[in-house]
């Protein structure tokens, strides 16, 4: 691959640039109902889950459907839950440090499966990185979730690039192997030194 040919990198945000411990939200839901916090994993709504991240329910009907999935005579308050929504987000990682590296050389955008309310009402005031992108592509504005190709199609469109002119960072298999199969140069997060690697491999420069 010539060196040239890359002028973006895209990159996913939960479990990329922020650690995410889903474990947290359930371990809280269950003290508020007494419940284990394993029941509460085992009956998310996961269908519900994929809806609001499409944007097709709004976050009142994602409270809903929580709700609706604990187990009879539970009851969960509003408040409650979204304060436990709210600890499925942790802290920056040191990506955010390869992305400003990156940035001299490169357009930066974010291509992520989430919600309205953890983009508004958390990452834009809990995190700084948002300054640092040139876009972003949130599944809950297009209407796709990764690993639908679709939302590359829409992504490259947006940034004005070519697939072959790209590279996509995420944490999961199943959204790299999607990226790859239409021809985006993509790498699984695992380790920030195996992401630097991999990159340095490649030819990305400002490493």
């Amino acid at each position: 691959m010539k060196e040239n040919k890359i002028d973006t990198i895209f990159f996913d945000i939960g479990g990329v640039l922020i650690d995410i411990h889903p474990e947290r939200t359930y371990e809280h839901i269950g003290k508020c109902i007494g419940i284990p916090s394993k029941n509460i994993e085992l009956a998310f709504p996961i269908t519900a889950h994929e809806r609001y991240e499409k944007g097709e329910i709004n976050s009142k009907e994602w409270y809903e459907a929580v709700s609706k999935s604990l187990p009879k005579g539970s009851s969960l308050e509003e408040k409650d839950f979204w304060f436990a929504w709210r600890l499925v987000l942790g802290k920056q990682t040191e990506v955010i440090d390869i992305l400003r590296l990156l940035k001299k050389h490169y357009s930066i955008w974010l291509l992520s499966n989430t919600n309205s309310h953890h983009i508004k009402d958390e990452i834009k005031i809990r995190y700084d990185f948002l300054d640092e992108v040139d876009g972003a592509i949130y599944s809950f504005n297009v209407g796709k979730i990764k690993p639908d190709p679709e939302i590359f199609y829409i992504s490259i469109n947006a940034a004005r690039t070519k697939f072959e002119n790209c590279v996509f960072i995420d944490d999961l298999k199943s959204n790299i192997e999607s990226a790859k199969k239409i021809g985006i140069l993509s790498f699984q997060y695992t380790s920030t030194d195996q992401l630097i690697k991999d990159l340095i491999n490649h030819g990305l420069k400002g490493l």
